[in-house]
This record gives structure tokens, C-alpha cells and sequence, in this order.
């Protein structure tokens, strides 16, 4: 237990024999601002893990998805700054850089595409060089990261994305990551408004409004497979 984080008076944090796992923070003197809100912070392997259980437990909207790619070989920063800058020039897109590059890169650089405002931007930097992993004596581990703010109903999409969907954000994600991920990445448009179909906008309806009693039935059955058949089981002793 300690002092929350960002405000918030209470948190939770679990720890395993290489460090913290997570945290939950909550409550305390600025509920004006934090309201009922609760945060819960993932680190490392397990996150995969808890993103499924939240999404499953608790339908909600994303505000903003991270989703990044490491490497560590050498000249792993200049190889993949050719093709950034390539797409950043092909897509007239402004950017700025952090860091020292000419007389301290030893301290590590970074590359921005795109604005913090916008619905996508990325950036490149020398992770092992961070003062907290410079212990890990990594200098050549770099980290490609695409930062994605959702408009509108693009949240409600973003929210059941996976990571790789995050780099189909815009055009130009997509172009950087076929060209240093090798992998086809499907359009997730960021910045449109996704119109549900009529039997979505039905079952949105139906999930708030009886989204409590299909909880406690999963509760009680175990699974969500089993919750469908429940259901079909009670739509069928309905029907004449």
C-alpha cells in the first residue's frame, strides 16, 4: 500500500521477485477530479493477460493506445530512422527530435512524427540508453512506438484492438509498419466516426441495459460460451 500516483490518494501495487507487477490507484483528496475513476498500471509479460480479463469484465472506450516495437542490434536506430523519415517526408509530416544528437548521443535521441494532438503520432528512441536501463548495458535497444487518440466512435473500436491493429491508425502507420515491421497491417481508421448497424446499435442497447444480469450469469456458468447457450436455451423455451 502507498500514496497514489497522478493525484490519487490510495494504491495498490504487487510486486514478484523481479519487481512490480501493477498497481491500483484510487480515491483521495482530488475526487473532483479523478471522480469514481480507478487506475490500474500493467507492466511486462502479464499485461496481455489482464488487457483480455478487463475487456471481457469491463466494456469500455479507449482514449489513447500505445503499442511499440522493440529492437537491439547494431545500428538498430539509424536503420529504422531512414524508412520513419522516408514515410514522414512522403506524407508531409511535421515532427521534432530530443536529445543531444551531435555532441551527447550517448545519452540518447529521439524521433517524433506527427503531433502529441493528432490522432496518430511516433516516435523512436534509444531505450537502453534511458538512465534506468543504462544498467542493462543494451545501448543498441530501440523502441518504435505509435501513439494512437481515437476520435469519437473510433474509441468504442480501439477499445478491442490488438497491438499490430494499432499501427493501422492512419496511412501512413501502416506504410512505416510494412516497411520496417514486415508484416500487412488492416486499416483501423483513428480519426472517423464508425456508424453501428442497426442490430449493433440493438445489442449495445441490450448489454447496458442488462449488462449486470449477464455478468452474474457468466459468474455462475464460468464462461461466455456457456452464458450463449444459457441464453439460447431461455430464447427457445420462449418461443411458440
Amino acid at each position: 500500500m502507498g500514496r497514489g500516483h497522478h493525484q490519487f490518494g490510495n494504491r495498490l501495487s504487487l510486486s514478484d521477485d523481479h519487481g512490480e507487477v501493477g498497481s491500483v490507484s484510487w480515491g483521495g483528496e482530488h475526487d473532483g477530479a479523478h471522480g469514481q475513476r480507478t487506475m490500474i498500471e500493467v507492466k511486462g509479460e502479464r499485461s496481455p493477460a489482464v488487457v483480455q480479463r478487463l475487456r471481457s469484465a469491463f466494456p469500455h472506450r479507449v482514449t489513447r493506445l500505445d503499442a511499440c516495437a522493440d529492437f537491439d542490434a547494431p545500428g538498430a536506430f539509424d536503420g529504422l530512422l531512414e524508412p520513419l523519415l522516408a514515410v514522414k517526408r512522403k506524407h508531409r509530416i511535421t515532427g521534432r527530435r530530443d536529445g543531444d544528437w551531435e555532441d551527447f548521443p550517448e545519452r540518447g535521441r529521439t524521433q517524433y512524427v506527427g503531433s502529441p494532438k493528432s490522432t496518430t503520432m511516433v516516435r523512436q528512441y534509444e531505450k537502453g540508453k534511458q538512465p534506468e536501463y543504462r544498467h542493462l548495458s543494451r545501448p543498441d535497444w530501440v523502441r518504435l512506438e505509435v501513439q494512437v487518440r481515437p476520435a469519437k466512435e473510433a474509441k468504442t473500436q480501439f477499445a478491442h484492438c490488438s497491438a499490430a491493429d494499432a499501427w493501422g491508425a492512419s496511412v501512413w502507420t501502416r506504410e512505416l509498419a510494412a516497411l520496417v515491421l514486415e508484416d500487412h497491417v488492416d486499416p483501423h481508421p483513428a480519426g472517423t466516426t464508425w456508424r453501428k448497424s442497426d442490430l449493433e446499435t440493438r445489442l449495445s442497447w441490450l448489454c447496458r441495459q442488462y449488462g449486470p444480469t449477464l455478468f452474474e450469469l457468466f459468474a455462475e456458468v464460468g464462461d461466455w460460451k456457456c452464458v450463449g447457450l444459457t441464453l439460447g436455451e431461455h430464447l427457445a423455451k420462449g418461443r411458440p
